[in-house]
């Protein structure tokens, strides 16, 4: 079998073939035409020692920035996330197992904020961290309403839904949420703002 350095000699050593007359003389008159369309004519400057120089160490110089971007993102923190908005805090809620879905959709979208202190856990930040954490939420909670459910004291927690962001998450939970009262009355997810409603 002939050998590709074989064929490619044997290939080489053919005569080329004569451009024909109709298309040397299209070229030159496509080349004249696109020489006298520019407005500067084309200049190509060789690249001396100086020239080379220089360039490398640009080159250099932005494989540099790009690493140290790519570290900067990757190995060094980033700049602090914004914080999450704090709860609204709501107070005198009367919840009752029938229609309670709705009944936190109206407290959620139109309910005053507090006044006053509520008496429970809601009432300090660390409070509330500490009930979530009991429950072992994982959303952001958005409201936190005191009052009663099913005529007893209770708290209304309505967090964020990671899982499907158009819902939201509702505990009932006790006053005293926390490290040693980590009972939940009531656990739903339902789209308390009715963000589907406007999809």
């Amino acid at each position: 079998m002939t050998g590709e350095a074989e064929l490619r000699s044997r290939l080489s050593a053919l005569p080329s073939p004569p451009m024909p007359d109709d298309v040397a003389r299209d070229l030159r008159e496509r080349l004249a035409q696109e020489a006298a369309a520019r407005e500067v004519p084309a200049e190509v400057i060789p690249l001396t020692a100086t020239h080379r120089r220089r360039l490398s160490g640009l080159l250099v110089a932005a494989a540099v920035a790009a690493v140290t971007m790519l570290v900067s993102v990757s190995v060094e923190p980033g700049s602090a996330p914004v914080a999450d908005a704090p709860p609204v805090i709501h107070a005198g809620a009367v919840y009752h197992p029938t229609g309670f879905a709705q009944r936190v959709s109206e407290r959620f979208l139109r309910a005053p904020v507090a006044s006053a202190p509520t008496g429970t856990f809601a009432d300090s930040a660390d409070g509330i961290a500490q009930c979530i954490g009991a429950v072992d939420a994982y959303g952001h909670v958005l409201s936190v309403d005191a009052g009663s459910y099913d005529e007893a004291a209770a708290v209304v927690l309505v967090t964020s839904y990671p899982a499907n962001t158009e819902y939201e998450e509702v505990w009932v939970v006790s006053p005293q949420c926390g490290p040693s009262d980590s009972k939940v009355v009531r656990h739903m997810v339902y789209d308390v703002d009715n963000s589907t409603a406007r999809l």
